[in-house]
């Protein structure tokens, strides 16, 4: 019988190896896939026209014809929130890439190089920090105008500081490593050090509060959705249909809301246990033997 050689707690092969090993990460992970298919095939798969009108079935309850009920407008629940699925993920996605991409660069520059560059950098992440930030969000979308793109780059600027300030205290701690220190004793370029030495080691936080951050950005998609300041009527997504059905859960047509709430859940729910899982596989001092 053949002796198997141990595993490195570095390689990938391990870090899936206890990945799969919570159970939470995996239901985090089938949430999301079902979230992703809907984004990608959502149309494809939805039954109906979500844009059709039909006056015949307004307000009907969930039954054979429509799993999900109709809307006000007779239109299809489940054909609007499956398309509706595109619009909400893109927008939360991209939220987090315009705060991964200006945040992360702005937080390795102000970390590594100190002094001035810091000062100025930090000071006007403070100032953004000092705003609530879906505060900050609606002051934006509110200067640049109510539409789910404008929430999107509103969202993302709400999200730079903090991966800013995430950047900075990683990049401080790894510039007083002996790596990096050698590698300036040797007279690399600083752009090479930054870019090959110290971003590198910087992402491992950061990966995870991406993740993290993306479940919160369907949330707050849908908040400004909700209150008007996201996406615009017919559009399909689900904060603003939650908004659309909140007048009828008085009355009794409770599935207006809850199914667009259901998958907002799923969504955020989904990331934030991923981001639980990765945060255990890159961080060896939360791991349990």
């Amino acid at each position: 019988m053949e002796n198997s050689r141990p595993i490195s707690p570095d390689s990938l092969r391990f870090k899936f190896r206890l990945f799969v090993r919570s159970r939470l990460a995996l239901v985090g992970l089938l949430f999301l896939l079902f979230v992703f298919v809907l984004a990608a095939l959502g149309p494809a798969l939805s039954p109906y026209d979500p844009l059709a009108i039909d006056f015949s079935v307004k307000l009907d309850p969930p039954s054979r014809t429509h799993l999900f009920g109709t809307d006000n407008f007779g239109r299809d629940l489940m054909s609007r929130i499956f398309s509706g699925a595109h619009h909400t993920v893109m927008a939360a996605l991209i939220s987090v890439l315009i705060g991964l991409f200006i945040g992360t660069p702005l937080g390795v520059l102000s970390g590594y190089l100190g002094k001035k560059t810091d000062l100025i950098l930090m000071r006007i992440m403070d100032v953004l920090l000092a705003f609530p930030p879906l505060l900050l969000a609606m002051a934006i979308v509110s200067g640049l105008g109510p539409s789910l793109s404008n929430a999107s780059i509103a969202i993302g600027v709400s999200y730079v500081p903090h991966f800013a300030r995430m950047a900075r205290s990683r990049a401080i701690h790894v510039r007083s490593m002996e790596y990096v220190e050698a590698a300036v004793a040797l007279g690399a370029p600083r752009i090479r050090i930054l870019v090959s030495h110290v971003l590198p080691n910087c992402l491992t936080p950061i990966i995870v509060q991406a993740t993290v951050y993306a479940g919160y950005g369907i949330l707050w998609v849908a908040g400004l959705s909700f209150i008007g300041l996201g996406a615009r009527i017919p559009t399909p997504e689900w904060g603003l249909m939650i908004a659309e059905g909140r007048q009828y859960i008085v009355s009794g047509e409770w599935w207006v809301t809850i199914f667009p709430g259901v998958f907002v859940m799923l969504g955020v729910t989904g990331f934030t246990l991923i981001g639980d899982g990765l945060r255990e596989v890159l961080n060896p001092k939360l791991r349990v033997h």
